[in-house]
């Protein structure tokens, strides 16, 4: 492998990592939303206890939760860490089933993203039902 591959496997990587992170943002809320038949969309994120809305430079995957050490900005009452280890959670996800494909198989670059799509969203799929059967317990 050469160098411009390395750095390439790595970019990618970070990148699923990031966008992994992301799809777990999004799993908070559809776990949150959708057996109460909110709507996905509007309101943007709140605090789950004042119900003020919650800044975009403070909805940052894991890094807003890490920033505000846990706590809302405008009622510094705790925000559960359930919700940065999700987003963790996909973002490891994501990237470890991109690493593990390259590495074990080293499919065609456009199946290799393909599959590595397919396979995390289908366990992130999977996260998002299995906490939505916890929260009905």
């Amino acid at each position: 492998m050469s160098e411009l591959d390395i750095s390439l496997v790595i970019v990618f990587c970070l990148w699923f990592v990031f966008f992994g992170a992301c799809i777990g943002s999004f799993l908070n809320v559809f776990v949150y939303r959708f057996p109460r038949r909110k709507s996905l969309v509007h309101p943007p994120s709140l605090c789950p206890r004042c119900g003020h809305f919650i800044r975009w430079y403070d909805n940052v995957p894991v890094f807003g939760w890490i920033k505000l050490r846990g706590k809302c900005r405008d009622c510094r009452l705790p925000i559960s860490a359930r919700y940065p280890c999700v987003e963790g959670f996909c973002g490891l996800l994501f990237g470890s089933v991109f690493i593990l494909l390259d590495t074990l198989w080293a499919p065609a670059p456009w199946l290799l993203i393909s599959l590595t799509l397919v396979l995390s969203f289908l366990g992130s799929s999977i996260l998002a039902v299995c906490l939505m059967i916890y929260d009905k317990k």
